[in-house]
């Protein structure tokens, strides 16, 4: 072996590995004997609010577009990857890959407050004093019968 000393990468990067999958984190190159091997700390995400841009199934519920829903929290974890195993990795602030991970990474949605735009209006009450049986004169104008 070599004396010389190893490159080593260290920072905020979005890595693209083998599979088609991608990570975002802090990633830092870590020795183990002879492998050399890439660390990525995946940040945990906070649960939060947000609204839907985009209509969809939220627990086998339809939600619209303007759907208040809210994200679970999600914890962080760490990864090792071989060079062998790496496409490629890109280096990014640490706002971008924080954005990248909220992205990539499934959290479970608890559906908050349906949006009221675009909402059926309330049903009309009856009043007590009208029989509901009888729809003739106002009232068959107003329940679209025959004039």
């Amino acid at each position: 072996m070599s004396d010389q000393p190893q490159a080593k990468f260290e920072g905020w990067a979005v890595v693209e590995v083998m599979g088609h999958q991608s990570f975002a984190g802090y990633v830092t190159t870590e020795a183990f004997g002879a492998a050399i091997l890439f660390r990525i700390d995946v940040p945990a995400l906070e649960a939060r609010e947000r609204v839907t841009k985009a209509p969809g199934y939220i627990n086998d519920q339809y939600a619209p577009a303007g759907t208040t829903v809210q994200e679970g929290a999600t914890p962080g974890y760490t990864k090792l990857f071989g060079a062998g195993s790496i496409y490629c990795i890109t280096p990014c602030s640490e706002d971008f890959a924080k954005k990248a991970v909220e992205r990539s990474q499934p959290r479970p949605l608890i559906s908050l407050q349906l949006p009221t735009a675009g909402a059926l209006p309330a049903p009309i009450e009856p009043d007590d004093e009208d029989d509901e049986d009888n729809l003739d004169g106002d009232d068959a104008e107003t329940f679209g019968g025959p004039q």
